[in-house]
């Protein structure tokens, strides 16, 4: 004869009744970590708009930064196809090069340079006058291979753009390279503020003996600088 059967309480309702207590628990944690971030996103400060990135259009030679504008030299000047950082002068922006003395050592040009771009985080001062000069200072040690120069003819400006203070430094490199008839370099920043203290800039560089065409497409590119 078998053993009787026990019967075992029913469970029918005890899983169910733990699944609502956990999805429960899971919706008020939701609704707990929701009014976290909704009151955190609150409370972070925004802080002010970043400007927009440098913009190029190659085919035009168009440049944009913060509001300033202008077109970049044309032929012989070589432009890249986009805007780069380039460090230490540039957060973004671009440099082109017109070949003035092609091959001086065998293997590479002497070239006249001009760019534009945003003032790199490093070079950035309380002004633009003093953002010139260390944007100038460090051209002439980068845009020289950090060779021995001298400096001279030094002259520094502010003038009026479109309602706004600009600020101009320009002054000879001068050097002694073999193989490269020029004796120096004449060096031109201008500094262009725009909104929360940031800074736009132009550079040329040109070798005293560049050729008179490439000096006019390049005097045409500085007179385009504008405020839009």
């Amino acid at each position: 004869m078998s053993a009787p059967v026990t019967q075992q309480p029913s469970r029918g309702v005890a899983v169910p009744v733990a699944v609502g207590v956990v999805v429960a628990a899971v919706v008020a944690a939701l609704v707990v970590v929701g009014l976290v971030v909704a009151l955190t996103e609150d409370r972070l400060p925004t802080g002010p708009a970043l400007p927009p990135p440098v913009s190029f259009d190659a085919p035009t030679r168009v440049v944009r930064y913060a509001g300033v504008t202008t077109r970049m030299p044309g032929t012989p000047y070589v432009c890249p196809g986009s805007p780069d950082s380039v460090p230490p002068l540039l957060s973004s922006g671009l440099l082109c090069d017109a070949t003035v003395h092609a091959d001086y050592d065998g293997t590479s040009d002497w070239s006249a340079t001009a760019g534009f771009g945003s003032v790199a985080d490093d070079l950035v001062r309380p002004t633009a006058a003093a953002t010139a000069r260390a944007f100038f200072d460090a051209f002439r040690g980068v845009g020289f291979d950090n060779r021995t120069t001298t400096l001279g003819a030094v002259t520094t400006d502010q003038v009026d753009l479109d309602g706004r203070p600009v600020a101009l430094i320009s002054g000879n490199v001068g050097y002694t390279v073999s193989g490269v008839p020029s004796s120096y370099d004449r060096v031109l920043v201008i500094v262009l503020p725009v909104e929360d203290g940031d800074f736009a800039v132009y550079l040329s560089s040109r070798p005293d003996d560049t050729p008179e065409a490439t000096l006019g497409v390049l005097n045409a590119s500085i007179d385009g600088l504008s405020y839009e």
